[in-house]
């Protein structure tokens, strides 16, 4: 029995001895330095994945995106450039090479590669989010080890080119708007706003159609809170801007200020779907449900094609 004991006390120091020595070698794997890259001088970027590639450029103070040249949303692309720069290897994970496991093979894989004018910095494989959540798995160029990375930032890189382009359509100052026009349903109207002293000398603006009559200000004032900084939901890219002439008109808003942005709306056939142009972007867009119906549901109001809530009840009432 005493032997028994001996033999198994032998298994477990020499499996201990194992397990030692092999995560000694392993925690004294000295890891590749990782370059520290000034974004500043990063001129370009490419992203190659299964189903196709997506450069980026960076042209003055903005970057885009494809030959097509379509604006880049910028949070998006700072989170990537933001990733670049603090980008630190952590641990080996593995030196077999086992591609598929860490989604660091052809049909998963994310290639990152960065320039500065035509010369290529710097090249990174992303595999999947490791399962601590903390890390990313990794491969560099001419390395066939995996690595972990600092941080979980595949999401940042894992997108379409719709995704990473700037879904912005219209922006301005709210308080840059003193007249507009609205049209819809054969009806056209133009507001002024006008500046109003109330009882304690405190200023106000108060909106006015041009034969003196009051408009819903709280309408006006929720109409051009959503105007002033417009985000569509996706863009049509099958869909030429002139072929939009031959769509049904749902509404138009003319804004006057320097800039004088126009958004026109039309109708699509489909009630969840409104699709648009603004004098603001060059290209045909669809706005999220939520927009549409807020927008559409404000000019009603505003022009009368539908009553508010308030003066409904105040009819009933009567």
């Amino acid at each position: 029995m005493k032997k028994e004991y001996l033999i198994l006390l032998a298994l477990i120091v020499i499996l201990s001895a194992y397990l030692f020595l092999h995560n000694t070698n392993k925690d004294h794997y000295t890891l590749p330095e990782i370059p520290k890259m000034d974004v500043a001088k990063i001129t370009g970027f490419t992203l190659d994945k299964r189903d196709g590639s997506i450069t980026f450029k960076k042209k003055g103070p903005h970057w885009t995106l494809t030959d097509k040249d379509y604006l880049a949303d910028p949070p998006a692309v700072k989170n990537m450039l933001d990733t670049l720069k603090t980008l630190k290897l952590t641990a080996l994970v593995s030196e077999k090479g086992d591609l598929k496991r860490y989604e660091l093979d052809d049909e998963n894989h994310i290639r990152v590669k960065v320039s500065e004018g035509a010369k290529t910095v710097f090249e990174l494989t992303l595999g999947r989010i490791a399962p601590s959540l903390n890390h990313t798995f990794v491969m560099l160029t001419n390395d066939g080890n995996i690595y972990h990375a600092n941080g979980s930032f595949r999401s940042y890189f894992n997108k379409t080119e719709d995704d990473f382009r700037d879904k912005k359509v219209m922006e301005f100052k709210t308080a840059s708007i003193h007249r507009f026009s609205i049209e819809k349903d054969g009806v056209s109207k133009t507001l002024v706003s006008k500046e109003e002293k109330k009882d304690n000398q405190q200023t106000a603006i108060t909106w006015h159609f041009e034969d003196g009559t009051s408009a819903d200000q709280e309408k006006v004032s929720n109409l051009l809170s959503a105007l002033s900084f417009l985000e569509c939901e996706t863009y049509v890219g099958a869909l030429p801007k002139d072929e939009l002439g031959k769509t049904p008109l749902l509404c138009r808003i003319r804004l006057e200020n320097t800039d004088k942005p126009e958004l026109t709306l039309f109708k699509t056939g489909d009630e969840d779907s409104v699709m648009g142009l603004s004098s603001m972007n060059d290209d045909t867009f669809v706005l999220s449900q939520f927009n549409s119906k807020e927008i559409v549901s404000d000019i009603d109001t505003i022009l009368g094609i539908i009553k508010n809530e308030e003066n409904k009840d105040q009819e009933n009432k009567e």
